[in-house]
Order: structure tokens, then C-alpha cells, then sequence
């Protein structure tokens, strides 16, 4: 049976997870977790909980899931190794390079890599156990193919239910562009679930144009199981106990096939939290409901509709509404127009209530459940583990007891001898009573053989006594530590500094001439607008070879097994690839081509720069969240920073139209605007499909000098491009050249 592994953002959520029957927990601590808004764990009692999980054949997994700064590094290691020893039965990591430190150093420790490291293909999967990862967290935008391919190589956990990331895993900088809060880093302020339009047909009115649905493959686990899938994920750290016990409940049933209580779970469950009515997601390629661009937020559950009676509404539904219950109305499918808290005033009669007056609502309105409390007040019952007891008392000898279990058996002994009844004796059911309390350890008790001697007397405070020494001895066997213990020593990276040359490197979807035959950069990375168009491809080599020596071919982050064939197929025109995404390195060493590792590396540390060099990576730039000054630290010979031009905020993994595609204008590059007037351009490639890429609303300038630059010139005209090189030094005459512009973003570097 597949691991249903459940979420925890607080205590609360823990339990209802673990007494709805999850396999697994995974949560985070007050620090490197990737949702630094939960409750979270502290350290100090994590212990506590792993205890009570273990107990209960309950693993814990803590996610450790966030970019680490060069200065963080100790304290992350040191708690990495703290929550080891408190038994953690694996450790989530987003930076993949310091994962192969920590497994060199410490090889007890057991690492799973995050969804945020974005592995999507089978050169991620490889890179990943060659590192010492035991098990991959798949990107959402994997489909079932190419899991069952990755699954083949490594364990596999996969997400089920929950919401989904409108950015490529491990990609987004759209908050941290906003506000300096970095998704990287578990700030993410969710910019994408606000109203946006772009500028084509249908698409040109404001809408939660990058919102997606919550996700729901729960119709899909089966393939998943054949696939080979060792883990099913449900996300939702920010989600309430009430909802995790919700989806775990239903998960538990989809798999044991309980078809007669799957549509009162799966109506909970979208009673609790629902975005977009669910969606399939991207396991059979892109789901028509992805998207979510009508409502946001959650929708909650269709109970009934809005009739007039008179001249009031009438709530026409078989839900009965408590006090407390909380309900939206939504007109047409897509408008959310109003909601309301129901009341015990409000009148009622069969098959429905009356509504408050309000201008707002029409008769034939939608009415949603959006929160009901019988959720929270229903008794689901507290998980237990089965213990089976036999218990001798005689008299002058000592109380024996003897649990039997999975465990094989363990006994204890009284020290008290058990003594003479002068008057009454003890009983059988004197002991059964007393050893039925398990005090606050989760057993539940069945009796074996229970021998009670003749003429038999206890003192009643000594045998509750025996009985709560003989509970935490075996609940102390039950949660013995299994792990190996280990001692922190800081890492040794070595020293990155130093060997710094002048470089300059330029990523642009065409050789511009306009802009690089006077100003040639040292390197040149093309980033095709149709991988599978070789002749285009072969005219720009044609062009760039006139003035540049180096020319890369740029592989994106997002790159499944698909996109594969025609980046094989036309990497070899190229000296060498510029990969955003870690796999790169299994991909050059195939391809045999050296490797520059690109932005979407998230090269946040000495560590990162001591792998890849390890791995033969002569040039590499550093990440687009670290500043200035963090990055001092990381400038050695083949270290860029991204100096200038267009600052990429997301990779899109699905079409942002809907995929319809017979009435596509299929325009190189839209433009996506908020409310505010901000536009963003959004670039359209192809590979196996379409793909997306949506960058900052200004280009960028960075007021301090570095010795490495790398521009990205993507969605920038070529004059420009050209004012970039012919005004280099002079910030004052760049920024008039620029009209709009934005000031480095990573100015104080991200929270």
C-alpha cells in the first residue's frame, strides 16, 4: 500500500492527521520551512510529536525546504542535525548541492529532495540519487509518464491533493520581486492570486488569469500505484485540521475502495477548503480546469440555489445550517457577489431558510458552504495502537505484566510484592479497570490472560503506580530512538573566493546585431523560440559565430523527458548549454558539453559553488535573490551576477489560454498587466508544447559595478540592449536611455 502522507502546520493539524489514519506527517520548524506562515514546530519538543507519531507507526518527515544564505549555513546544519537526532525519519531539502555535503558528511541522515528543486525528468531523478537523496518530491507539472519513468530510478513521492504553484517549482521570483519576500525562502506573498488581464482576445479583461485550481487526483491514484509512486502528498501547511483530516480521510478510502463513504469525504473535503472545484492538474497533460479565473480563494461546496418568495430570498437546499456556518453566493458560475454567517434568527422552513435582505443576491444565485461548523465539532475518534496484556498478581511475589504486539512481547515487574487480603481482595476486574486507563498514551488495551491468586491485596496507589511505570516503559520502547545518533561539525566547504575575471554574458531569444556587433558579449546564450526550428537555430550560430567565441544553447528549468528529443537533437551546433535547472549537469555530461550554471540554480552558498566545481562547472551565476553583498562572498573565477536587462519572475508550466489553440494568434510575446498598470511580458516558446515565461515590468539596472554580468535581453528592444554596453558606468544616462526601469531588486537581498 502507497504512503498517504498527510500535512502538519501546527499541533492541532498533526493530530488530525495522525487520527485520521496518515501514514506519514511532514512539517516544518520555525526556521528553513517554505511556509513560514504556519504555526510550525519548535525544536525543542520536536521530539514530542515524532514520539507520538512512531508510537503510532506514524513516520515524520521535517521540511527543511528553503535556500540557505552563505551566512545561515551553520545554524541550518546544526538544526538539520538536531531534528535527525530527535528522529526525524527523513529530512525535506530544496538546495541540492548542500544536500551532498550534509549526506558526505553525515550518511546516517536520510534526505528527500523538495518539490521546489523541480525534478521533472530522469536526468534530475539521476543527479538526485547519485547526491545521496533516497527519495524525489516530484514538480506538480510532471506527468504520469514521465513519473513512471522517474520511478523506475528512485523513490517517488507525488502530489495528490492541495493547492498548486502557478510558477514552475523552485522558479518564482514574482514575490520577492514585489517585496523583497522570496517564495525560495517560505515568504511567498501569493502576487499570483491577484487580477491580471493579457493582451488577446478573450483574455483582455482583469481575471485571476494565473490563479490555478486546488488539486484532486484522486481518481487517478491507481495509475499512480502502477506507475510505481511510493508516496502520495496532500499540501496544505496553511490549511485548517479540519481540512487535513478531511483529505486524509478520503485518500485512506479511495485507496481501501470504501465506495459507500467516498461522497460524504470528498463533500467535506471541498467543504473545508476548496479552490477552483478541483482539477486533475498535469498528470495527462494540462487539465482544462486548471485554471481558476473566475473565483478565488475558496469556494467551498454547491448546496443549492436562490429563489424569490415575496420579496425575499429564499435559500433552497437539503443542508441543514447551524449557527456559525458561513456561506457564499456566486452568480453565473464565476462571480462571487456576497456571503454571509447564518444565524439562528434567520427564519427557516422545509427545504431551506430565508436570506437577510440584500441588494447583492438574485434569485437564481448558486448558494456555497464555504464553512460548516459540524466539521469541526464532529468526534472522529483518536488514533490508538492495539496492545494485547497478560497480568499475574500473586501474593508475596511481584506484579507481572506483559504486552504483546508487532513489537514481539515486553514485560515489567512491580517492585512491591503483591500481599495477603485481610479483608477483600484484589479482583480481575480491579485489574482490568486500572490497566484500561493508558493515562495519555495512545493505546487501546485488549486483555489476555489475566491470573489473579487467591486472598490477593494491593494497595490501590501502588498498582496505579505500577501501571503508569509499565505504560511509559512501553511507550519508551515503542519510540526508541532508531536513528543513528550524530555530532554537528560545521561543513567544510573550502575557500570560493578569489580568481575573478571580466566577463560578460548575454541571454536573448535571436543574435541582435543592432546591439552586439559594436559591443560583443564573451559569451552568448540563445534561447530558441522553437527548439524544433533548426534552420532558425542554425542562422542565429551563423550570425553570433561573426563575434562571439562561446555560444551556449539555453535549457529551461522546466524541460520534461519530451522537450529532451529536440534539445538533444540541436545541442551539438553549440560550445555548450546554459542550464536554470540542476539536471543540467547529468544532461552535459551525456551530451558531452560543458555546463553554465544558469540563475535558476539558486546559488545561494559556498556550498552550491564547492559542488559545482566539483562537477566541472566552470561558470555559473550566482541567484537572483541574493544582493550584492551576500553575494561578495560567493565572487570567484567564473561567478556572474545577474547585472542588467529583463529579470525573469516565472516559468510557467502550463498555457495561460486555456491551451486553446486553434484560435491562437501565437504571438512571440504578450503582455500581462495588473490592476495598478503594471505590464509584464509574457513569452511564449515551443518545445513539445507552448511554454511560458513572464518577466519583471521594467528592466533592470544595477548601480553598483560587478566583475561578471550576465543581462538577460529576452522581451528588451535592441536599442535598449545597446544602451546597456554603450553606457555602462554612467547609471544616470543608462536609466534615461531605459524610460522605465527598476533598481537592482536584490538591493538588501531577500527575506
Amino acid at each position: 500500500m502507497c504512503e498517504i502522507l498527510a500535512p502538519a502546520g501546527d499541533e492541532k493539524s498533526f493530530y488530525a492527521a495522525i487520527d485520521a489514519g496518515a501514514d506519514a506527517v511532514y512539517l516544518g520548524l520555525s526556521s528553513f520551512s517554505a511556509r513560514q506562515s504556519a504555526e510550525n514546530f519548535c525544536p525543542d519538543n520536536l521530539k514530542k510529536y515524532i514520539d507520538h507519531a512512531h508510537a503510532l507507526h506514524v513516520r515524520v518527515y521535517v521540511a527543511m525546504n528553503t535556500l540557505v544564505k552563505d551566512v545561515e549555513m551553520e545554524s541550518f546544519v546544526s538544526a538539520l542535525v538536531a531534528a535527525h537526532n530527535s528522529g526525524a525519519d527523513a529530512i525535506i531539502m530544496q538546495d541540492i548541492f548542500l544536500g551532498k555535503l550534509i549526506k558526505d558528511r553525515y550518511s546516517a541522515i536520510t534526505l528527500h529532495l523538495s518539490t521546489q528543486a523541480g525534478v521533472c525528468n530522469i536526468f534530475g531523478a539521476r543527479l538526485a540519487k547519485r547526491y545521496g537523496f533516497s527519495r524525489v518530491i516530484l514538480a506538480r507539472e510532471t506527468p504520469l509518464k514521465d513519473v513512471k519513468e522517474i520511478a523506475s530510478m528512485i523513490e517517488t513521492e507525488v502530489f495528490v491533493q492541495g493547492a498548486l504553484c502557478t510558477c514552475f517549482s523552485g522558479q518564482c521570483y514574482m514575490s520577492a520581486l514585489a517585496g523583497g519576500n522570496s517564495g525560495n525562502r517560505g515568504a511567498c506573498k501569493q502576487p499570483c492570486r491577484q487580477k491580471y488581464k493579457i493582451d488577446r482576445e478573450g483574455f483582455d479583461s482583469y481575471a485571476y488569469a494565473l490563479s490555478l485550481s486546488d488539486l484532486c487526483a484522486a481518481e487517478n491514484l491507481s495509475a499512480l500505484i502502477e506507475a510505481g509512486v511510493s508516496s502520495f502528498k496532500i499540501e496544505g501547511r496553511m490549511r485548517s485540521p479540519e481540512y487535513v483530516r478531511a483529505a486524509v480521510t478520503y485518500y485512506k478510502d479511495v485507496l481501501s475502495e470504501n465506495s459507500p463513504r467516498l461522497r460524504e469525504d470528498f463533500s467535506r473535503m471541498k467543504r473545508a477548503f476548496n479552490r477552483g472545484d478541483y482539477t486533475k492538474g498535469y498528470l495527462y497533460g494540462q487539465a482544462k480546469d486548471l485554471l481558476s479565473r473566475d473565483v478565488q480563494n475558496h469556494l467551498g461546496e454547491r448546496i443549492g440555489v436562490l429563489r424569490a418568495r415575496g420579496k425575499r430570498l429564499f435559500a433552497e437546499t437539503s443542508f441543514v445550517p447551524r449557527k456559525g456556518d458561513g456561506f457564499k453566493v456566486i452568480r453565473g458560475g464565476k462571480n462571487e457577489v456576497g456571503g454571509f454567517v447564518y444565524s439562528e434568527n434567520f427564519p427557516c422552513e422545509k427545504n431551506g431558510f430565508y436570506l437577510p435582505s440584500s441588494e447583492r443576491f438574485r434569485e437564481g444565485d448558486a448558494l456555497h458552504v464555504t464553512s460548516d461548523t459540524s466539521l469541526c465539532e464532529q468526534d472522529f475518534g483518536v488514533r490508538k495502537r492495539k496492545i494485547l496484556i497478560d497480568i499475574e498478581a500473586r501474593s508475596g511475589e511481584k506484579l507481572r505484566v506483559t504486552a504483546k504486539g508487532d513489537f514481539a512481547s515486553f514485560s515489567l515487574e512491580s517492585e512491591f510484592c503483591a500481599q495477603i487480603a485481610l479483608s477483600s481482595s484484589l479482583s480481575e476486574n480491579d485489574v482490568r479497570a486500572c490497566f484500561s486507563k493508558t493515562d495519555a498514551y495512545p493505546f487501546s488495551i485488549d486483555f489476555g490472560a489475566v491470573n489473579i491468586g487467591e486472598n490477593v491485596f494491593v494497595v490501590r496507589s501502588q498498582l496505579n503506580a505500577f501501571r503508569r511505570a509499565f505504560y511509559q516503559a512501553l511507550y519508551e520502547l515503542l519510540t526508541k530512538l532508531k536513528n543513528q545518533k550524530i555530532h554537528y561539525e560545521p561543513l567544510s566547504v573550502g575557500e570560493t573566493k578569489g580568481g575573478v575575471k571580466s566577463s560578460t554574458a548575454v541571454l536573448d531569444t535571436f543574435f541582435d546585431e543592432k546591439a552586439y556587433a559594436e559591443y560583443p558579449p564573451d559569451i552568448f546564450v540563445l534561447k530558441p523560440n522553437n527548439y524544433k526550428n533548426i534552420d532558425d537555430i542554425k542562422q542565429n550560430i551563423t550570425y553570433a559565430k561573426y563575434y562571439v567565441t562561446h555560444i551556449l544553447l539555453y535549457v529551461p528549468a522546466y524541460t520534461l523527458n519530451d522537450d529532451l528529443i529536440a534539445i538533444r537533437n540541436c545541442a551539438p551546433l553549440f560550445q555548450g548549454l546554459y542550464c536554470e535547472g540542476a539536471f543540467g549537469l547529468e544532461l552535459g555530461k551525456e551530451l558531452d558539453l560543458p555546463v553554465f550554471a544558469g540563475t535558476g540554480f539558486n546559488i545561494f552558498n559556498r556550498a552550491d559553488i564547492s559542488v559545482l566545481k566539483s562537477e566541472g562547472v566552470e561558470n555559473f551565476c550566482v541567484s537572483k535573490e541574493i544582493s550584492l553583498k551576500e553575494a561578495e562572498n560567493l565572487f570567484c573565477r567564473g561567478a556572474f551576477y545577474a547585472f542588467g536587462g529583463n529579470v525573469k519572475a516565472m516559468d510557467l508550466g502550463h498555457c495561460l489560454f486555456s491551451k486553446t489553440c486553434r484560435n491562437c494568434d501565437k504571438k512571440n510575446c504578450y503582455v500581462l498587466a495588473d490592476e495598478a498598470g503594471r505590464e509584464f511580458p509574457l513569452r511564449r516558446y515551443e518545445n513539445s508544447v507552448c511554454r511560458f515565461e513572464l518577466y519583471n515590468c521594467a528592466p533592470m539596472v544595477c548601480a553598483k559595478d560587478v566583475p561578471s554580468k550576465l543581462y538577460d535581453f529576452t522581451a528588451l528592444p535592441s536599442a535598449k540592449k545597446r544602451a546597456y554596453f554603450q553606457f555602462c558606468g554612467d547609471e544616470n544616462a543608462l536609466k534615461n536611455a531605459l524610460g522605465k526601469y527598476t533598481a537592482n531588486p536584490w538591493r538588501s537581498g531577500v527575506r
